[in-house]
């Protein structure tokens, strides 16, 4: 069904937008921009307030952030309790870390950051205090003020940390916790005295993260919790000590309960901080305040389920470190391997196995030829006049004589008449009979040791098949144990550097492999326009890792939700391939087929292979090969194993001949290296940047003719401007008419100046054209592949 383009357009154009929206204003987005406003709203003591700086400095390394944080932050310093003169300082602070920002990014380390930022603020806080007149108080509250500023940055970084990257955790530590809780707490306190229909929303929300912290961590969590709020309480100067021990105590029964129900720790939680607040302040006092504790009491229970459930997760989680994850893992792959080990000794044994069974290395053996012998008498003996003197008194001499003329059947493949020995002509009364019986039954054990044959080659085929599935899988098994690793801490510390590069991802996977090789794979939302982001993911990335880096793969769908880009080291070289072909006689399906792809660890390859005659079964052979090739190679399986499959496909495939040729390139895009495997195929043609034409030749089979496959393996250097020359057999025999050979392609290639690979395929394709006017003679198949620098 297809729609008008305006359509479309115009309902692309709506997509776009919510993407965008999406994009800088989100839940985290909101989260963060709340917690600023507040902070920067939280005054300590004498007008010190500098949580909202201490949490936009812990802001400035994330891009997409800083500028809304930044934006709520001034907003609440101006909106805040403080004196016209601590708000004007602030304000000058939050816009110089502002103006700033693009450097403090740069500082990775966290206490460093954190002096840097409070070093900046001790001076402006000392001018200040000049300029009050009240010099010593001043000068020394500008110093407690730095040191608040060094302590909250510091702090609040794990809990900034833990909120962007809250999808990626498995667990939380103890320090991030600690640092959320002093977030949460803090950013309560600066609602101040906002309350709604005379109930104050601090201590209800004071009084939710209590409860929910002690219904899900227990008492250690909710005594713990209950004296980081009671502390916030007292430091805002809103009553007196006594806060601090009423929430402890309060956290400490309630969670005591938190194994039972919600309900009683609920209802210890009430019960408790009832007590200690009777015995502190009085009966009298606590009638409101009791309601807004049994208002957040409500709303506790109200909270579904799930989100409890969700939360203890991610706090109570058993994996406390990076270190059990990696002992997870390392055990999981040791299982793996294992399997994979035995599975592979079991294929190994079943091809032994095979290899052991005892095959006939004659057409008749001893136990043969004593049942010809008797098959000889029973048809002709046995009805014979001479029987008892033969079989009964001359047995042995008898034997001995048919003996010799089956061992001369075998020698000569048949006896005549003629060829009968004398003695035995002599001796016997229808030797003629005998000799035709014998070759008649000769002729019988002869079939039969050829179909014998034929079944022990296409076991002994079958048996090379197993073992080459068996070395695949100890291959994987090695990988698995040697060269496959994941890096947990690299893979928070790239995603953590990605959103302050402001680059929003969802999932980064980090895979070390051998050589100090590595993978990252990038998972994330789809862009607005449709695009992958790819250079931008690259650029972040290469800052991060420190080196260059490329993608390898990369999928990008508008209408789709997420994309993913897979990035590895750079390689020096690429490489661009151009094709040319046309088939024998106008047949639709060409008997040559080709491949060109990167592949695995920075590698492109390129091959032909070429089908034994014309038409639909050349075109059958050929893509066979391809496309084992393909998907063999892909799966990072050996080069020699990958050629036996291909081999043992084809000779099992029919009982006719079949077999085509494998022209294999594989160029190292690293090391600027062509790697070449030839069975049965065409020479190479390297021209280089220079002029020179190089060739690389072989007089191997193709594949399908010999069970036994002895690759004829050549590698050469490549370097930037040099062009790799493929083609198939019809390309170089078009020259024979002409009495050229095949050396016209070396004369032709060095008369051509062109530097586009399409063109120089073309050119190659016309004069092989030129060569045989009237009739094309096979099919012909060009790849011309250009190496140049990246």
């Amino acid at each position: 069904m297809q729609r008008s383009a305006a359509v479309l357009e115009k309902n692309y154009l709506k997509t776009s937008n919510y993407k965008i929206v999406g994009k800088y204003i989100n839940l985290t987005t909101i989260s963060f921009m709340i917690m600023g406003f507040l902070l920067s709203r939280s005054i300590l003591v004498e007008s010190i307030a500098p949580l909202g700086i201490a949490f936009f400095v812990c802001m400035v390394k994330w891009d997409r952030y800083k500028v809304p944080v930044f934006a709520s932050t001034i907003f609440g310093t101006i909106l805040s309790a403080n004196s016209t003169l601590f708000i004007a300082k602030y304000c000058v602070c939050l816009t110089l870390f502002m103006l700033l920002s693009s450097r403090l990014k740069k500082i990775e380390s966290t206490p460093l950051l954190a002096l840097v930022g409070a070093g900046m603020v001790l001076p402006i806080s000392v001018g200040q205090g000049l300029f009050s007149g009240n010099t010593t108080f001043q000068i020394l509250m500008a110093f407690t003020e730095s040191i608040v500023l060094f302590i909250s940055i510091y702090t609040f970084s794990y809990g900034v940390d833990l909120i962007t990257n809250i999808k990626n955790r498995l667990s939380v530590r103890p320090e991030e916790a600690i640092s959320i809780s002093l977030l949460s707490t803090f950013t309560i306190m600066g609602l101040g005295e906002v309350a709604i229909f005379g109930i104050s929303m601090r201590i209800v929300l004071s009084t939710i993260v209590v409860l929910m912290t002690a219904i899900i961590g227990g008492a250690t969590m909710g005594a713990s919790c209950g004296v980081v709020v009671g502390i916030a309480f007292m430091i805002n100067n809103l009553t007196s000590a006594v806060y601090m021990g009423i929430y402890s105590f309060a956290g400490l029964i309630s969670g005591a309960f938190n194994k039972i129900n919600r309900f009683l720790c609920i209802l210890g939680y009430i019960l408790s901080w009832m007590i200690i607040y009777t015995y502190s302040t009085g009966i009298s006092s606590n009638l409101t305040q009791l309601r807004d504790i049994l208002i957040a009491c409500l709303v506790v229970i109200l909270i579904p389920d799930k989100v409890f459930t969700k939360v203890e997760k991610l706090i109570k989680s058993n994996v406390a470190s990076n270190d059990v994850v990696n002992d997870y893992i390392m055990r999981s792959k040791d299982l793996t391997k294992n399997r994979l080990n035995n599975i592979y000794k079991t294929y190994s044994d079943l091809a032994n196995t095979f290899d052991r069974i005892r095959e006939k290395d004659r057409v008749l053996d001893q136990r043969d030829i004593a049942s010809v012998i008797d098959m000889i008498h029973n048809d002709e003996c046995r009805v014979c006049s001479m029987k008892r003197m033969c079989w009964e008194t001359r047995f042995n001499h008898t034997y001995t004589m048919i003996y010799n003329i089956l061992e001369e059947i075998e020698d000569i493949g048949e006896l005549s008449i003629k060829e009968i020995p004398e003695n035995f002509r002599k001796e016997c009364m229808k030797p003629e009979s005998i000799v035709k019986m014998a070759n008649y039954y000769y002729r019988l054990f002869v079939l039969d040791y050829e179909w014998s044959t034929k079944f022990s080659e296409n076991r002994r085929l079958i048996a090379n098949q197993i073992r080459s599935i068996s070395k695949s899988i100890e291959s994987l098994s090695l990988d698995l144990e040697n060269n496959i690793m994941l890096d947990l801490e690299k893979e928070k510390s790239i995603y953590d550097n990605l959103q302050r590069y402001g680059v929003d991802v969802e999932k980064v996977n980090y895979i070390t492999k051998s050589n100090n090789e590595f993978e990252i794979e990038v998972e994330k939302v789809t862009c607005a326009n449709g695009r992958m982001c790819e250079e931008k993911i690259k650029s972040a990335l290469t800052d991060i890792v420190g080196e260059e880096l490329s993608a390898r793969k990369v999928g990008c769908n508008s209408i789709g939700d997420k994309c993913k880009a897979t990035f590895v080291k750079a390689q020096k070289f690429k490489a661009m391939t151009e094709v040319s072909a046309m088939s024998r006689d106008g047949h639709i399906l060409c008997g040559d087929n080709y491949t060109f792809m990167e592949i695995n660890d920075g590698k492109y390859m390129m091959a032909i292979s070429d089908g034994m005659g014309k038409g639909k079964k050349a075109y059958e052979e050929s893509s066979a090969t391809i496309d084992i090739l393909e998907k063999m190679i892909d799966a990072k399986i050996e080069d020699e194993i990958v050629i036996d499959t291909i081999n043992n496909m084809l000779m099992l495939k029919s009982s006719d001949e079949m077999f085509s040729t494998l022209d294999l390139g594989i160029v190292d895009l690293r090391r600027g290296s062509l790697d070449t495997i030839k069975m049965g195929a065409c020479s190479t043609y390297i021209k280089r940047s220079n002029g020179d034409i190089d060739l690389i030749s072989s007089s191997s089979l193709p594949v399908g003719i010999l069970s036994d496959v002895k690759l004829d393996r050549k590698n050469a250097k490549v370097n930037d401007g040099d062009f790799v020359i493929m083609v198939s057999d019809g390309i170089v025999d078009s020259g024979i008419n002409k009495d050229l050979g095949d050396n016209w392609m070396i004369y032709f290639l060095d008369s051509i100046k062109s530097t586009n690979t399409k063109k120089i395929s073309n050119m190659i394709l016309d004069r092989a054209l030129e060569l045989q006017p009237n009739q094309i003679e096979d099919d012909m198949t060009v790849l011309v592949t250009k190496i140049c620098l990246k």
